[in-house]
């Protein structure tokens, strides 16, 4: 009985254990053949689960490929380009295990990463789109079959030289770099390389947006208003079959929007893509010192959110935005706070930004105003520098500082993009101001007479006995004090 429960056992034990699987390339040690002329570290062998030869050579790591054929001969023949190709792989500093520790493989996973990010709210989908085009255009070109052990100081200097030759800005040529920082970050933080390489600089060119100047900002309202209902139509011109021809694209219609945009814009600090995002709910009308103004708890953008307190005209033109909605609704009373501000009717905001920006190039085209004098580009963006620019150069005294909060910058940002674009010429009048001469100081000084009863000041003025000049100006009583009346 004790025999066959150990018997019993046995089988039973065979039975739940899982038959093991032979591994596909484990070389059959009686096929092993290195190849006459080649390094001992290059080899043909066979495996038993492929009738193929096989190719191995030791790089640091052992490289394995299928010869593809079953004839010793080919094999052969196979291993010996297989070997020249790793040689020359390894000389371009091109990966030759690229399912390992490849640059495009670490890629792919940052790609992926920030789009899990964007869909738990973490980035910006925009963002990321804009991210995974970058990647995928000139950094996968330059370094898509690099491996990432290879990649240096002298790669990523290389890097920096093949964009300058695409033509490329050197904001924009930053922007491809901090994108490359993140993968090889990430190569770093999974193990792949032990540290991150040092990054070539790139020199800082900061490239503001050219303003408009007073007298083209009134050329620019006069031409939007000439335009409000026009049909413009946008051509490309094309080459067929060696003729130039010019190719419809779309129509652009001016709308009394447009007109009412771009003094709110000059009024509000606000930045374009505000535009996309704004409701009437984020714009409460209220009552200030100077008359009503507007206070934006707009929705957040560039990190940002605090809420934007315009200049009062602003109230004027918002009041004009309202007033064109509700006539084109039919009804005075209707409720339009849900609603969008610009392109209500246009559900996809991308889309609504879009036809706004082209109906601004129409009209700055047509205004002859798309490049300033400096040969600086305008866009939507230059009604933002120029509200700025209007509120320093024509504005009273302001703190920057408070100015920079309320346009959701920076006073660095201030400084970099729009103080750099004052010119000299304009602060002449401040700067060639004289000192005030003694006897100019002396008529707007305040004079005070030693204190007195009110009463007894009242009747020495009326008696006669109190001097009633000071140079060639009255003394006048104001409450308890003597002043000199300076004729305000």
């Amino acid at each position: 009985m004790l025999h066959l429960y150990y018997c019993f056992r046995n089988e039973m034990n065979m039975a739940s254990e899982k038959p093991t699987k032979p591994r596909s390339v484990v070389p059959i040690p009686d096929t092993i053949e290195t190849i006459r002329g080649y390094p001992d570290k290059l080899v043909i062998f066979k495996v038993p689960a492929s009738p193929f030869w096989w190719m191995r050579y030791y790089d640091g790591k052992p490289i394995k490929r299928s010869a593809k054929t079953a004839d010793r001969r080919e094999a052969i023949k196979a291993a010996k380009e297989f070997y020249e190709t790793l040689l020359v792989n390894k000389k371009l500093g091109v990966s030759n295990n690229p399912k390992k520790s490849s640059f495009a493989l670490c890629a792919d996973a940052v790609i992926a990463e920030d789009e899990r990010k964007a869909q738990r709210g973490e980035l910006n989908r925009h963002y990321v789109k804009s991210q995974t085009q970058l990647i995928r255009k000139h950094i996968m070109a330059f370094f898509g079959r690099s491996e990432l052990q290879a990649i240096g100081y002298a790669e990523l200097d290389k890097f920096k030289t093949y964009l300058f030759d695409k033509q490329l800005a050197a904001t924009s040529i930053k922007i491809h770099f901090v994108a490359l920082k993140k993968i090889l970050d990430h190569a770093q933080r999974t193990g792949i390389i032990p540290t991150t390489p040092l990054l070539p600089k790139v020199k800082k060119e900061d490239n503001a947006r050219g303003g408009f100047t007073l007298p083209e900002y009134r050329v620019l309202r006069r031409v939007v208003r000439s335009l409000v209902g026009t049909v413009s139509e946008v051509k490309q011109r094309v080459t067929k079959d060696g003729e130039d021809a010019d190719r419809k694209l779309r129509n652009i219609e001016i709308t009394r929007e447009m007109q009412l945009l771009i003094p709110f814009m000059v009024y509000t600090f606000i930045r374009p893509t505000d535009l996309k995002n704004m409701r009437h709910r984020h714009i409460d009308v209220r009552q200030g010192e100077n008359g009503h103004y507007l206070w934006m708890p707009l929705p957040e953008s560039k990190r940002h959110d605090k809420p934007i307190t315009s200049m009062p005209r602003a109230a004027i033109f918002y009041g004009q935005l309202r007033a064109n909605r509700l006539a084109q609704l039919g009804d005075p009373k209707a409720d339009i706070s849900d609603e969008y501000v610009f392109e209500p009717g246009q559900e996809n905001r991308d889309y609504a930004y879009r036809k706004i920006t082209r109906q601004f190039d129409v009209i700055l085209d047509t205004a002859g105003l798309r490049v300033s004098p400096e040969g600086d580009s305008r866009t939507l963006y230059s009604l933002r520098h120029t509200s700025l620019m209007y509120r320093l150069r024509y504005g009273g005294q302001i703190n920057p500082l408070v100015l920079a909060k309320n346009a959701r910058t920076s006073v660095e940002m201030l400084e970099r993009f729009y103080l750099s674009k004052l010119e000299t010429a304009q602060f002449t009048e401040d700067l060639h101001a004289p000192k005030p001469s003694k006897r100019q100081r002396r008529e707007k000084a305040t004079f005070t007479a030693p204190p007195q009863p009110a009463d007894d000041l009242r009747t020495r003025l009326e008696q006669g006995r109190l001097r009633k000049r000071v140079g060639d100006r009255r003394l006048k009583l104001v409450g308890d004090q003597l002043v000199v009346d300076d004729g305000s």
